[in-house]
């Protein structure tokens, strides 16, 4: 029997597992969901508001900022903030090549140009010594990206920003619920950190959201004024901003989930620890790379690494085990980015594309699915 058949034939009469389903998640808060969904009906009020106040104040409090700001995607969350810092024209900001889209052309959308840092030869995360070495004339700053929810080195990043008179912003869309070093919820090192309540994030809407926060009070007043576009008092604009505004209905809906954040936090961790021991035997360059468990990690994905990716992926899906590549494509090699400066190639990036995968690890996935996933990954991998 061949690999894939045994992986099939282990799992061919369990129910599938998928890779994400929020309405495990959703189902013991659907009777909070629906009063605070009355409540904004009853109210009528839909866009900003007080749902949305009372939500930014709760947001802070339990990120232990100062003030955080709700906006309408965790996208419009960094281009708020780059145009609020208000950086020369064209200048440069130091970034990884392994994310989402969103990171870079956040940058490009305030008319600021990112530069792409190579990955370490394991990790998914640029070093600072990597940072240092890209630091060139025209650098103006640093975007961490804590990705798949892991705190990137932010307190070497900040001393670096500091030396140099650069900004530091920190991407933590994917590290809801993550720890720096310090122990501070991630996005407080820099000037301003950033959310992306997409529903697949570690807190999601039941739609989209984001939110910018941090305490810099001056540049998050800034952010306000811009996702009005721009608005200062009624028809008074002083500069350009745009439409980036939290519903109102999403706020009420986040509030609700924002208490179940760090259990749902802490289940991860769980799932994450397990897999680590359990597939600990198949770490090897040959087979199967495991990410490193960093303290505070959020674990919004648990991603491998294995040259045998493609195959395992396929093994995977026929025995109804949800898995997902982010990312396929590095960013110094998308079209849509070609303003960026990139060096001729990043290898290391390029070779993670190849490689990643991420599995099952959400709070509502039980105990004997993680087993289902393991037991296919070991046939898999294990010749």
């Amino acid at each position: 029997m061949s690999a894939a058949a045994a992986a099939t034939a282990v799992t061919a009469s369990s129910a599938p597992v998928p890779l994400f389903d929020p309405r495990r998640l959703l189902a013991p808060h659907e009777d909070a969901l629906r009063d605070a969904f009355a409540r904004v009906l009853r109210d009528a009020v839909f866009v900003l508001g007080p749902e949305v106040t009372a939500f930014e104040q709760a947001l802070a409090t339990s990120l232990g900022a100062r003030r955080a700001v709700g906006v309408s995607s965790g996208s419009d969350a960094l281009l708020s903030t780059f145009m609020a810092l208000r950086l020369p024209a064209g200048a440069e900001i130091l970034c990884t090549p392994f994310t989402f889209i969103a990171s870079a052309s956040s940058i490009l959308r305030a008319g600021l140009r990112p530069v792409f840092v190579d990955l370490p030869t394991e990790g998914f995360l640029p070093s600072a010594e990597a940072f240092a070495d890209a630091w060139g004339s025209r650098t103006a700053g640093i975007l961490a990206v804590h990705l798949y929810g892991e705190p990137a080195p932010c307190e070497p990043l900040s001393a670096l920003c500091r030396i140099k008179g650069g900004v530091l912003v920190e991407d933590c869309a994917q590290a809801m619920g993550a720890r720096d070093a310090a122990g501070r919820s991630v996005g407080m090192c820099g000037r301003a950190g950033t959310l992306s309540f997409f529903p697949a994030k570690n807190l999601g809407a039941l739609g989209d959201g984001g939110a910018v926060f941090g305490d810099d009070l001056e540049l998050l007043a800034a952010v306000e004024r811009l996702r009005q576009h721009g608005r200062a008092g009624r028809d008074v604009f002083t500069t350009l901003g745009g439409n980036f505004r939290l519903d109102a209905l999403q706020a009420a809906l986040l509030g609700v989930l924002l208490p179940a954040l760090p259990d749902w936090i802490a289940a991860r961790q769980r799932n994450a620890a397990a897999y680590l021991e359990a597939l600990r035997p198949l770490h090897d360059a040959e087979r199967l790379t495991l990410p490193a468990a960093t303290p505070g990690h959020a674990w919004n994905q648990f991603t491998v690494r294995t040259p045998r990716r493609d195959a395992l992926a396929q093994m995977l899906a026929a025995a109804g085990i949800g898995s997902a590549i982010y990312y396929t494509v590095p960013l110094h090699r998308s079209p849509a980015l070609a303003e960026a400066r990139p060096p001729a190639a990043l290898p290391n990036a390029e070779r993670a594309a190849a490689e990643v995968l991420s599995l099952p690890i959400y709070p509502g996935l039980r105990a004997d699915e993680l087993a289902r996933v393991v037991e296919v990954v070991q046939t898999a991998l294990a010749c």
